[in-house]
């Protein structure tokens, strides 16, 4: 039987929290799968990876091979950078899901300081990831979007690019950060269920699981202690590539 796959972006995104971080196709029909790989491939014309900009947005794993310019970055944590990227995508979905944009804004920062503070705790912990373990996977979901229930929704989406591969490669860059959590979050949810009367295989255990993976990610963003980056002077040393 053929499944639906979930609209992957920034691991609401894009990236899980919302199964941790994947985009559902509940969000409404083919008109707004259209509109949400218009906001992508906008956004994948405006990378700042490679050599370009003078910070490095994390101090380790893949993530610390990606750089921006100080007048791209959003917040700055303890060990990972937030850019404006990653704030105006996610306020982007949730205005797609009808959200006002005030609200959208404080669920885009919420959203993004967690994920990004999950990616530390994910590297930290050891859970870091090759680029081919990343190109696999990528081929992976390349076959499961042929093969889906909605494999429409996904060609919605990916029509907005001006090709096939530019959007496999948008995929790429947000896998880098996605898998070491999924790695992460699939280690911790097994430590979980090893707790006496713990059962993640029904509806009331799944929704406990759930609650208590919302602390673990609340607590890591407090620990990343971000600050706004008004100016260069916010944006600690260790960034500087």
């Amino acid at each position: 039987m053929k499944k639906k796959i979930s609209i992957i972006a920034l691991c609401v995104a894009v990236a899980g929290v919302i199964a941790y971080f994947p985009i559902k196709t509940a969000l409404g029909g083919n008109d707004v799968m259209s509109q949400w790989g218009k906001i992508l491939s906008d956004d994948s014309k405006n990378e700042t990876s490679g050599s370009k900009g003078k910070f490095r947005i994390a101090t380790d794993g893949p993530a610390a091979q990606t750089y921006s310019a100080s007048d791209e970055i959003f917040e700055c944590g303890k060990d990972i950078l937030i850019t404006k990227r990653e704030i105006e995508v996610s306020k982007a979905f949730y205005m797609l899901k009808g959200e006002s944009e005030k609200t959208a804004e404080k669920e885009a920062v919420k959203y993004m300081e967690e994920f990004n503070a999950m990616y530390v705790k994910a590297i930290k912990a050891g859970f870091d990831v090759t680029d081919e373990e990343v190109d696999n996977y990528i081929a992976d979901l390349k076959k499961m979007s042929d093969e889906a229930e909605n494999a429409d929704d996904v060609k919605k989406v990916i029509a907005q690019f001006d090709s096939e591969d530019e959007y496999w490669a948008y995929e790429k860059e947000v896998y880098q950060k996605q898998l070491p959590i999924q790695k992460y979050v699939e280690s911790l949810e097994s430590d979980y269920v090893k707790k006496p009367g713990t059962d993640v295989n029904n509806e009331s255990g799944t929704k406990a699981w759930n609650k208590e993976l919302d602390k673990i990610k609340e607590k890591a963003a407090k620990e990343q202690k971000y600050k706004k980056v008004k100016s260069v002077k916010d944006i600690d040393n260790k960034f500087v590539k």
